[in-house]
């Protein structure tokens, strides 16, 4: 299985869970092997954050299992179902993007250090940090 396609599941996954207000730079899934032999992947995943902080989210019934379950097929076929770590990269920061957050006074260029939610405020005619970013955090 293509590994756009498992990041385009996991991408969905994210939008589903509750706002963390860290963005995901990957999703870890190790394969679980049941009584009979059976060798397919786990229904949990470990979410790396861009702070190197990690989380447990149950992907039971979502698209990432679903795509997940193909891919241990296609595995099995060549012999090996191994670990799965779909990495996410974070989106760029468009080149003179305004933004106004309680990190760094008044109007300013954002930057990698204020690219994540801290609680942003809405005044002026520029962006709250994070809203962009929902997809990865």
């Amino acid at each position: 299985m293509e590994v756009s396609k498992l990041a385009a599941a996991a991408h969905e996954m994210l939008q589903e869970r509750e706002d963390t207000g860290k963005a995901v730079v990957s999703v870890t899934v190790e394969p679980t092997r049941d009584g009979s032999g059976w060798t397919s992947y786990a229904e949990t995943a470990l979410v790396t954050h861009h702070n190197g902080e990690t989380q447990t989210l149950s992907i039971r019934n979502t698209a990432l299992s679903a795509a997940l379950d193909r891919h241990a097929d296609d595995e099995a076929e060549i012999g090996s179902v191994q670990t799965v770590v779909i990495r996410l990269p974070l989106p760029q920061i468009p080149p003179g993007n305004r933004v106004r957050c309680e990190e760094h006074p008044g109007e300013h260029t954002e930057t990698v250090a204020c690219r994540w939610p801290h609680n942003s405020t809405a005044d002026g005619d520029y962006p709250q940090v994070g809203h962009p970013y929902r997809v990865t955090d």
